[in-house]
């Protein structure tokens, strides 16, 4: 293990009260109400992140974290500490966890997984949630910034992409969608160092270290979008089984969208189509016909703007062959006429030359 990552004195106690009978405190989720119970002589290791617990007594069990100093452009990246409670949690920031080394147990609302080395779990704001790590091997970094520098660094990059861009959206903001998303990079060598370079410039704080530490998070965010977007896997809030395909099947029918049926991406997904239809509506809340019809017109839109190509030629591009019907369908969308919508972009554009 790197130097940089050896036991600190304080998980040293941790340890040595995990195996002194403690192991039990470590293999399930722990409510603030709980700790609080634990002998005031452990408890007293706690001291400098107790400050930001605080109980909450409606609309959610256990506690939530008070925002630390994560604000505008800023990030802040801490070890976790191997051997301390999994007391639950919530936030306003986001956090990434990535597994640098060994893995952990991640408590997240009423579930329970293992995250191994390489995994990259971005957490919904809102969910509980709490991680154990009992293992001198595991090497667990925890990455806060918040939502602003979340939008600009990741959510921004996807805006080209409205079907994608809108689900990713959907699942970090709305905890009825998902709680949690997680890109599992495995033996990822890029990954693995970028996350070293980003700790260790955090630890040594160097001139414009803030400045660094942000450029290495839109570096992260690009390369999961280059490598790893399709391979996002996602949990569901109903059942709390993971729904592994669901990132595939967005950019599938993204990429698609103008010649393929709900019939045709069943079956290339082995699913049926009232199956299919049932994860759409869960993920996204809207029918496959809907989504659709929005990338026909948002694309039928862009060319409009960027081509010269004519009407016809632009509604056969986007899988609309009947062009009264794809003049209604834009015209449903936009409020205007395709033709007319194109009129009003020269004229624009005369405007501005003018």
């Amino acid at each position: 293990m790197d130097q940089i990552f050896k036991m600190t004195n304080q998980e040293k106690i941790y340890k040595a009260a995990y195996e002194n009978g403690g192991e039990e405190l470590l293999n399930k989720p722990m409510a603030y109400a709980v700790y609080e119970t634990i002998n005031q002589n452990l408890r007293k290791y706690y001291r400098s992140t107790e400050k930001y617990h605080e109980d909450i007594t409606t609309n959610s069990p256990g506690n939530t974290i008070r925002d630390v100093s994560v604000s505008g452009d800023a990030v802040e990246v801490v070890l976790h500490s191997r051997y301390s409670y999994p007391i639950m949690h919530n936030h306003q920031y986001i956090e990434l966890i990535y597994v640098y080394q060994g893995e952990c147990t991640h408590f997240v609302e009423k579930e329970t997984f293992i995250m191994k080395e390489g995994d990259l779990c971005i957490m919904t704001p809102t969910a509980m949630h709490a991680v154990s790590a009992p293992s001198d091997d595991a090497v667990i970094l925890n990455i806060m910034m918040s939502r602003k520098m979340f939008n600009g660094a990741f959510l921004k990059m996807l805006r080209g992409n409205k079907i994608l861009s809108e689900f990713f959206e959907n699942v970090l903001y709305d905890k009825e969608v998902s709680p949690y998303i997680i890109f599992p990079t495995k033996e990822d060598k890029w990954m693995h160092q970028t996350m070293l370079n980003m700790y260790q410039e955090r630890m040594q704080k160097d001139y414009l270290y803030n400045e660094s530490e942000t450029l290495y998070v839109k570096q992260i965010f690009i390369h999961l979008i280059r490598h790893y977007e399709m391979m996002a896997v996602v949990s569901n809030p109903i059942n709390h089984t993971r729904e592994n395909h669901i990132v595939a099947l967005m950019g599938y029918i993204t990429v698609n969208y103008d010649h393929i049926s709900l019939k045709d991406t069943a079956a290339f997904f082995g699913y049926n189509e009232t199956y299919l239809g049932q994860i759409l509506q869960r993920y996204t809340g809207k029918k496959f016909c809907t989504l659709i019809n929005e990338l026909q017109m948002t694309n039928a839109k862009r060319l409009l703007e960027e081509t010269n190509m004519s009407i016809t030629e632009i509604g056969c591009e986007v899988g609309c062959y009947d062009a009264s019907h794809f003049t209604r369908k834009f015209k449903a969308m936009y409020g205007v006429s395709p033709n007319a919508y194109r009129k009003s972009l020269k004229k624009d554009e005369r405007n501005f030359i003018a």
